[in-house]
């Protein structure tokens, strides 16, 4: 399989300011072949030191994305729909000074906002409306869009790869795609291999992340059946661990991590990519 292997950095921070682009040539030096950038607060971003590490490390980028409260593109609400759209616009902008390639994540509504009954065919209206929008600047930009179904207890919107992938459909720009996630397909589908296959040409990004946001190959995910998908459906983009960084308060609380779920960050880093090259070379 010819993929790239990428290292979210919510593995170490939180927030990634000009202070920890040492990141970088860290993982880099891992034997990485890019680093994926969380996009929190954007006023802390320092695009043109990215950029130049990465030139330095000789790595790629992509970003990793939320869309904040008061930023949501299925609201009923007209400012929040268009302060989404905004704020989706400044991160494929970000993104492209930064020199990456893709922004990914659940760029439709906030984490964890639940409106304790099902998507409605006016939000799903409100939400291509924004998407569209957004993939057309993408379209501009030439930065690719994937949008992350969630599981049941973090968003109501997109819980499983053919709800995302019925809306990157509708939408219909080659800009926008799916970005699946191993940690939340173990909860909702019921073969994350046959979603796999079902997505097909239409992954634009993926995360592996095992079941307990562990160390891949360490839990339930099983590994041997996803490559062999990804394989099948000639994925060839990036493949991105994605767990995070143990200690920081405001992080773990979002991800519900409540205990140790790793040896220490620079172990998960080492041990997981190595796992996953192998699943790779053997798919």
């Amino acid at each position: 399989m010819k993929v790239r292997f990428g290292l979210n950095l919510l593995l170490y921070t939180a927030a990634f300011t000009k202070d920890r682009v040492d990141l970088i040539p860290k993982v880099a030096d891992f034997g990485y072949d890019g680093v994926e950038v969380p996009f929190n607060d954007l006023s802390l971003l320092d695009a043109k030191a990215t950029r130049a590490a990465c030139q330095k490390a000789g790595v790629g980028l992509t970003a990793c994305s939320v869309l904040l409260p008061g930023m949501n593109l299925c609201s009923e609400k007209a400012e929040e729909r268009q302060a989404g759209v905004a704020q989706i616009k400044k991160m494929i902008d970000i993104t492209g000074e930064m020199g990456g390639e893709a922004v990914g994540g659940p760029i439709y509504s906030p984490v964890g906002l639940l409106t304790r009954k099902a998507r409605t065919a006016e939000e799903w209206k409100w939400c291509a409306e924004g998407l569209r929008a957004a993939a057309d600047h993408a379209e501009k930009a030439k930065i690719m869009l994937a949008i992350e179904p969630l599981n049941r207890f973090e968003t109501y919107v997109f819980n499983t790869d053919a709800d995302a992938t019925a809306m990157a459909r509708e939408v219909g720009s080659p800009y926008l795609k799916v970005q699946i996630d191993t940690f939340h397909a173990n909860i909702e589908e019921r073969d994350t291999a046959a979603a796999i296959r079902a997505t097909g040409p239409m992954i634009g990004h993926f995360h592996a992340s095992e079941s307990y946001r562990g160390t891949p190959g360490t839990g339930q995910v099983k590994w041997k059946e996803v490559f062999a998908a990804l394989k099948d459906v000639n994925y060839g983009r990036w493949i991105t661990i994605e767990s995070f960084a143990s200690g920081i308060l405001d992080l773990c609380a979002a991800a519900c991590i409540w205990r140790p779920i790793y040896e220490s960050p620079d172990a998960l880093a080492k041990d997981g990519l190595k796992f996953l090259k192998e699943m790779a070379r053997t798919a």
